[in-house]
């Protein structure tokens, strides 16, 4: 019977690429042509309103936020979001459900649709016309934004409050680990 680290060896012996005899390619892995990954919108860009309210929005994103795509306000309201338009038919249906069950998500689905911008769309240069209404709302007078990836949707935020939100996450979370563990032993 084989012990143990002779099971994990084996275990890596199968795992391995034949074609290179080496650990298997993770970009291969990952390719578009494999759809079984959803790695959602990750990541974060600076970038600058200009006059007229257009933001770039950065080439990491546009593939996945595709042709029609809705822009609202975040899911807390403090800031501006842009869902794909499946993604953001599923958040409104989240509410709706929730409304049948107390009265005062139908407060937040008002607002939610309200300050919704469905079927919006990217110029040929990238740049998103984020609504003036949203604007005056959650951006106020700023013209430095940050861009960033929330799994299933985009966040657009002041540069300086999402500075301040990474600060906040450091003092709220000064052991990850932690607070990991303790969500763990909820499930």
């Amino acid at each position: 019977m084989a012990n143990c680290g002779d099971c994990v060896v084996e275990k890596m012996e199968e795992d391995r690429d034949v074609t290179t005899g080496g650990a298997p390619d993770a970009a291969a892995s990952l390719s578009s042509a494999d759809t079984s990954w959803d790695l959602g919108f990750t990541g974060n860009y600076t970038h600058g309103l200009d006059a007229k309210g257009r933001v770039i929005i950065p080439v990491a994103f546009r593939e996945s936020l595709g042709t029609r795509f809705a822009v609202c306000p975040s899911p807390d309201f403090r800031k501006i979001a842009v869902y794909p338009l499946k993604a953001w038919v599923e958040r409104r249906n989240e509410y709706l459900a929730l409304c049948r069950k107390d009265a005062e998500i139908r407060r937040i689905l008002d607002m939610f649709t309200k300050y919704s911008f469905v079927d919006s769309e990217m110029d040929g240069q990238g740049r998103l016309l984020l609504p003036a209404a949203l604007r005056a709302k959650l951006l106020g007078d700023t013209r430095d934004v940050d861009i960033s990836g929330s799994y299933d949707h985009i966040i657009v935020q002041e540069a300086a409050k999402s500075q301040a939100d990474d600060v906040s996450f450091g003092e709220d979370f000064p052991d990850v680990y932690a607070a990991v563990a303790r969500a763990q032993k909820l499930q």
